[in-house]
């Protein structure tokens, strides 16, 4: 039944797994995906998204804190702790871009789009998952720049948020970056797993990495 406690369950085991894989893998070696969560409909994931990008962002601040560190050593790896949202172009896009390319659906292009007229977001998150405050114009940015653009990167509105200024939330919504920084959580809907077949750049979910950039 509704309110039966199911998402927190599930949450706490992928909170777990993550932990436990970076506590006794140290260094770099703990990262990767560690949780691949699979949804039929896009609503639904995006409400999923929103619950357990709290999560992370709780196991991204505990990876700073004293209590979680021997000397210069992260307990929870060296890595940030991120979740992924992998869905369609239509609400998130795939492509970072770049200023002057003539694409209207990368993130660069959004970004844009969304500074100017404050409709379409970047991404299908419409607040901070740490402090509920919803996101302004400025929330969303590609940097380092929008010419040689590396992430698309998300930070509060609110200045007394943990996840504000020099800190972004640790949300990866760009299917580029994804394939690159490999978050410890991904969600994803079933189009995107009937594609994982052809598409050899997701291999890197499962292992097949041999090197950090």
């Amino acid at each position: 039944p509704t309110g039966g406690g199911k998402t927190e369950a599930y949450l706490g085991l992928a909170a777990w797994t993550i932990a436990h894989r970076r506590i006794i893998n140290g260094g770099t070696l703990g990262a990767g995906v560690a949780v691949l969560m699979r949804y039929t409909l896009r609503l639904l994931t995006l409400d999923q998204l929103a619950r357990a990008s709290g999560v992370v962002c709780a196991l991204e601040l505990m990876r700073g804190e004293p209590a979680w560190q021997e000397g210069d050593r992260h307990l929870l790896g060296d890595w940030p702790i991120e979740i992924g949202l992998w869905i369609g172009s239509a609400a998130s896009p795939n492509r970072l871009g770049k200023t002057g390319d003539g694409r209207k659906d990368t993130a660069v292009a959004r970004v844009r789009r969304y500074r100017r007229d404050g409709r379409e977001a970047p991404a299908p998150i419409k607040a901070c998952p740490w402090c509920a405050t919803p996101f302004s114009r400025d929330s969303f940015a590609c940097i380092p720049t929008e010419r040689t653009p590396r992430n698309m990167e998300i930070r509060c509105a609110n200045p007394a948020c943990a996840f504000t200024g020099t800190r972004c939330l640790p949300i990866l919504t760009v299917d580029e970056v994804i394939y690159r920084r490999l978050p410890a959580f991904i969600i994803a809907t079933v189009d995107k797993f009937a594609g994982l077949p052809w598409l050899g750049e997701a291999g890197a979910f499962f292992g097949h990495v041999d090197r950090e950039d």
